[in-house]
């Protein structure tokens, strides 16, 4: 914990708020990006409105959005608006820990050193309360129009940080505050759930988000692809040979209905988790489950060599709350292919199970040998193809434009994604 003064502490906060209005906007936000929200944005509605993840064979189940989805791709980079966010949370967690429970804990009686933590211990909950908060006004901004790409990411990603200092006050409250109160002692089980609440905000994929917003490197900026409503949204890309991906529904969240895994044992509640997820938990099975009753969550994770699966179950609703997947390109099965030929080349397009990634093939019509070709979704170029001639996309919702372009040649097509 900071030990700086209060007096310090204070100077510092006033100091950060005044940076505060530079998070509007990246500075390395490209185009697209840095302009005001263009009311010409690409909404769509998707019919299929389960709250339950859409069935898809010989991998795992997506859980999807309902209702109308703002559908968007972006590239992210640098963002000293975000630092400076995450900076002045951090002086906050600080400042309130230090105000509520360092300043005058060690010379304070066993029942005031009690109130101390108590006090602190509320208020992290609401802080913890409030990102979950902040997150869902984020992304309904973002599905309304009212906010660009970067600012949405900046969000989770200002989320993300502060998270992880909550995360640490917590721990330092459970183990070294209470370990000085003979007697005392926060619910094991609260602490646990209250520390996987804040887990929600620290996936794999904000991750790699958050590492490319402290990079200079172009080629380490990541393409994402952004898809919002007002129940929720699914973020997703390609990193390597993985496809990552998370989706959150806010309406399978309710934290006030009874909690319908409460007197579930925890094989009940995996096999309910398997309902919803019959290849991963049924052909591959949960590899590990945890109840945070607490919070009326339920996690269950798949983990093999190549596939990550981690899902949090809603006490409330019973139905997927949260989502998050890393998956291997080449474990995903072909669910679509279809190719064009011209001018002595071959395009290929491989979609893969819900809207999943979309392999680019290219090759010589003749020899079927492997072309060098610069890919282009919708007039943006993303990318050459391997040696193998092949590169993967995320394609947008809908209709969408290819061009492959060859030193020989090019072939031009509009296809249509796969819709669940």
């Amino acid at each position: 914990m900071n030990s700086a003064t209060p007096v310090v502490l204070a100077m510092l906060l006033v100091t950060s708020l005044l940076a505060m209005p530079v998070i509007a906007v990246g500075p390395e936000a490209d185009d697209a990006t840095r302009d005001a929200p263009d009311s010409q944005f690409q909404q769509l509605t998707l019919q299929q409105a389960s709250s339950s993840p859409v069935e898809a064979e010989d991998t795992t189940n997506r859980l999807q959005l309902s209702g109308e989805i703002r559908d968007e791709r972006t590239t992210y980079g640098t963002d000293l608006g975000l630092a400076l966010a995450s900076v002045d949370d951090h002086l906050r967690v600080d400042h309130e820990q230090y105000t509520i429970v360092d300043s005058e804990f060690d010379d304070a009686t066993a029942d005031e050193r009690k109130n101390m933590v108590r006090e602190a211990d509320n208020r992290i909950s609401e802080r913890t309360e409030a990102l979950a908060e902040r997150e869902r006004e984020a992304v309904q901004d973002h599905a309304a129009g009212d906010s660009t790409d970067t600012e949405l990411i900046q969000t989770l990603l200002r989320n993300y940080h502060e998270a992880a200092v909550l995360w640490d006050a917590l721990d330092e409250l459970d183990n070294d505050r209470t370990d000085a109160i003979p007697g005392y002692g926060l619910s094991n089980k609260q602490v646990r759930a209250d520390k996987a609440a804040l887990d929600l905000h620290q996936t794999s994929l904000r991750a790699s988000l958050d590492q490319a917003s402290q990079s200079s490197g172009w080629d380490e900026q990541p393409d994402a692809r952004i898809q919002t409503s007002e129940n929720g949204y699914s973020l997703s890309m390609i990193e390597g040979d993985m496809y990552v991906l998370e989706t959150v529904r806010f309406d399978n969240r309710n934290t006030s209905a009874e909690n319908q895994f409460e007197e579930y044992s925890n094989s009940e509640t995996m096999e309910a988790a398997t309902e919803h997820y019959p290849w991963a938990g049924g052909e591959q099975s949960w590899s590990s489950f945890n109840d945070y009753g607490e919070q009326h969550l339920y996690f269950v994770e798949m983990e093999d060599d190549r596939n990550h699966l981690e899902v949090y179950l809603d006490g409330g609703t019973g139905e997927v709350y949260r989502e998050s997947q890393e998956l291997a390109l080449d474990s995903l099965p072909e669910d679509d292919s279809e190719s064009w030929i011209n001018d002595g080349l071959e395009l290929t397009l491989t979609e893969t199970p819900v809207n999943g990634p979309v392999e680019v093939r290219v090759t010589d019509m003749v020899s079927g040998e492997p072309e060098s070709a610069t890919v282009s979704m919708n007039g943006e170029v993303l990318g050459e193809t391997d040696d193998d001639g092949t590169l993967w996309l995320l394609p947008p919702l809908g209709e969408y434009h290819v061009t492959v372009e060859t030193d020989s040649g090019s072939v031009d097509t509009e296809t249509s994604n796969t819709r669940p």
